[in-house]
């Protein structure tokens, strides 16, 4: 079964390298504002208002900026049941707007210190959380495990 953990707000030290890559996950996604992604095993991510041009020109020159889909199961473009947004429905008109057109099954998203879910109509949001307040999601097994260091 595959492993995924999903991140965000991610600072550039070694402590939190090693912790994320010291994870038994298969895959780490992630949701935008994270400094050293170039450090961290099997890395794919979306880019945050935060992240340096530097970040954008590694992440696609090493083809893991996703830009569409990544394993046909998670896009950024609404084209499937998990959709990945920097951004929340709350803090964003186009964001909410999709999720209202699109009605997605899950939207998780970056751009938050708190971990936390809620609903608009039926669609489920999920906020990762800030990696540096110590959290985290998992997904594995069709489910997403909110997490803590």
């Amino acid at each position: 079964m595959t492993r995924i953990a999903l991140i965000t707000r991610v600072p550039c030290r070694e402590d939190a390298i090693e912790y994320l890559n010291g994870l038994r996950v298969d895959y780490i996604i992630g949701l935008g504002d994270v400094e050293c992604p170039q450090y961290l095993n099997n890395y794919y991510g979306i880019l945050g208002e935060m992240d340096e041009v530097t970040v954008m020109k590694y992440l696609k020159k090493s083809k893991r900026l996703i830009e569409d889909k990544l394993f046909e199961l998670f896009s950024v473009n609404f084209s499937t049941d998990y959709v990945l947004s920097h951004f929340s429905p709350r803090s964003s008109q186009k964001v909410m707007g999709e999720v209202l057109q699109y009605k997605p099954k899950v939207l998780v998203h970056g751009h938050s210190e708190i971990q936390e879910e809620y609903y608009i109509l039926d669609v489920k949001v999920l906020s990762v959380g800030s990696f540096e307040k110590g959290y985290y999601l998992l997904f594995e097994n069709g489910k997403f495990i909110k997490s803590r260091r």
